[in-house]
């Protein structure tokens, strides 16, 4: 799709105010309420500094695998477009509670993607923007990595054959509501395994077993000269997210010359970062090479 199609295609999509199904069943209700309860306990898990860092590379890796979905690449300015004009025109104020807000959000992508314009990159950016807006940090999961794995089945929840060959089923119709409804339902579970695999990915047990895989099996680390002692410094940082210089030369209980001279090798990786701003203090760095062997199944 050409840049000026995709940009026509976000012109002609409707944006108007999410809206509820006419009746939602209480398994809905309660997976919704449920996903509000799970996102709060993963943002809980994760420092400020690392949560910042591992929003860059979840966008990134919602790019590839919306490509991998739509089968074509979006360019970024049709989806900033489309975001923006998801801010000015969209709003979940006006619907009452928080679970049904995360229903509307859902049957708003539904719909979007119910007509002859609808364009999918942009219809997942707006549902990411609706997760933000609601408090589900959609920042640590990605959705889109969960409707990759799950393609035929997204596509076949939004009935995409049938709209292409221009067979719709009337607003209201029975059938619709219930297409609608079972969209929903597939919507919410996805997200549901998203926020599942990130909570494990980021337990202290899973990244102790993540970091110690990396140790033992990464060429860069090696390759740099980093010692086995630096792990515990160094899963101590992933989980705080910031240390002070000499809190992390500790924790390897190494001599203070090979603490520092490990410590520059670390930084020089990319996978601590020493803030200008704080010549003293240190940050998590998560290049991607580093976040593929903790996070393997992210890409």
């Amino acid at each position: 799709m050409t840049s000026a199609s995709s940009m026509d295609s976000v012109s002609a999509m409707n944006f108007q105010n999410p809206a509820l199904p006419d009746s939602i069943p209480p398994s809905i209700l309660a997976s919704a309420d449920l996903l509000v309860t799970k996102t709060a306990f993963l943002a809980g898990m994760v420092s400020p500094e690392t949560a910042a860092c591992l929003s860059n590379l979840l966008m990134d890796s919602d790019a590839h695998y919306s490509r991998i979905i739509a089968g074509y690449p979006t360019e970024p300015e049709v989806l900033k477009n489309a975001l923006n004009s998801a801010n000015q025109q969209s709003s979940l104020e006006k619907v009452p509670e928080l679970r049904r807000r995360i229903v509307a959000a859902l049957a708003h992508h539904y719909r979007l993607l119910q007509t002859p314009a609808g364009n999918g990159a942009v219809a997942r950016i707006i549902a990411r923007q609706h997760l933000a807006q609601l408090s589900l940090h959609p920042q640590l999961w990605s959705l889109s990595r969960g409707l990759a794995r799950r393609q035929e089945e997204y596509h076949a929840a939004l009935n995409t054959t049938d709209r292409t060959q221009g067979v719709q089923l009337a607003a209201g119709d029975q059938r619709s509501e219930k297409a609608l409804l079972s969209f929903i339902e597939f919507m919410l579970d996805v997200c549901h395994e998203e926020v599942n695999y990130m909570t494990t990915a980021l337990n202290r047990r899973g990244l102790r077993e993540s970091v110690t895989r990396a140790y033992s099996a990464n060429s860069r680390l090696s390759e740099a000269g980093v010692r086995p002692e630096t792990m515990p410094a160094l899963l101590a940082l992933l989980i705080q997210g910031a240390l002070p210089r000499t809190d992390f030369e500790t924790f390897t209980g190494l001599p203070s010359e090979i603490a520092s001279d490990q410590l520059s090798r670390l930084i020089n990786l990319g996978v601590v970062v020493s803030p200008p701003s704080n010549r003293h203090g240190l940050e998590i760095g998560l290049p991607v090479w580093f976040t593929q062997e903790i996070f393997s199944g992210l890409q």
